[in-house]
């Protein structure tokens, strides 16, 4: 990552807007040990946050959610052998979700097509 200092006072005149939604998806891959996991398919479940403070309480209640064993394929008592959660906030006055937290697994793993998997959830 590069920290540079954004151009001061200037940043303050430019347009923002607070998100007023969070959309959580939850991913999660079933255990198959005869298959390679790069050919396992991935059970989604998506929640709209609409009342969360900020994207740390959406963070927050989706790894809750996926520890809790609440998750598409978990939730329903199957065994998982990988899990993964992705927020996107929702761009108020504006039908515009922005992808800021998570790693989707039915991407191409890296930018510009998804962020870094920092780590698994399994």
């Amino acid at each position: 990552m590069d920290a540079r200092l954004a151009p001061y006072p200037e940043y303050h005149d430019e347009p923002s807007q607070i998100a007023d939604a969070y959309r959580v998806a939850l991913w999660e891959q079933p255990e198959h040990h005869d298959i390679d996991p790069e050919r396992l398919a991935w059970h989604e479940m998506t929640f709209d946050l609409v009342d969360a403070e900020d994207v740390r309480e959406a963070i927050e209640w989706a790894e809750a959610k996926l520890a809790a064993g609440e998750g598409p394929l978990s939730g329903r008592g199957v065994a998982v052998q990988d899990r993964e959660f992705l927020i996107y906030a929702k761009v108020p006055r504006d039908n515009c979700w922005l992808h800021v937290a998570g790693w989707l697994p039915t991407r191409p793993p890296d930018p510009p097509h998804n962020l870094r998997r920092l780590r698994g959830h399994s």
